[in-house]
């Protein structure tokens, strides 16, 4: 059996429009920007995709940036791969490089462990001032 069956692929975005679906579906979205002609990219996948299949209750997804461009252009992506989290519609983190799984596993712990409340109540601040401003 190879590696590559024993983890299912992350889902594959392909546009800004399934990108904000995704994340009006999952609280939770940890996404990887590469692309085809990327070098590191190829063996970051595979391990992407591993501590994908360790974490099933997060959204694990990937976006090619010369098919999702709007995408890649909308955040900004200029080095690959890149990884970027999404809690609760809030970009949390966004960094580049290719890592090993285990420093890959202490960013989603670390994602995970992260205190959203601070986040949350600074947004519902704005839009009250936002509406009454």
């Amino acid at each position: 059996m190879t590696t590559e069956s024993l983890y299912p692929a992350p889902l594959s975005i392909d546009s800004q429009s399934q990108f904000n679906h995704c994340v009006t579906e999952h609280a939770f979205l940890v996404i990887m920007f590469s692309a085809s002609w990327c070098a590191p990219c190829q063996p970051f996948a595979k391990v992407f995709a591993e501590v994908a299949a360790q974490h099933p209750e997060l959204m694990f997804a990937t976006v090619d940036i010369d098919i999702a461009t709007d995408l890649a252009r909308n955040f900004q992506v200029t080095q690959v791969p890149a990884l970027m989290v999404v809690r609760e519609r809030i970009v949390i983190d966004m960094i580049s490089g290719a890592m090993h799984a285990h420093e890959l596993t202490h960013h989603v712990q670390m994602w995970q462990a992260f205190d959203m409340t601070a986040f949350s109540a600074h947004f519902e601040q704005k839009s009250i001032v936002g509406n009454h401003g």
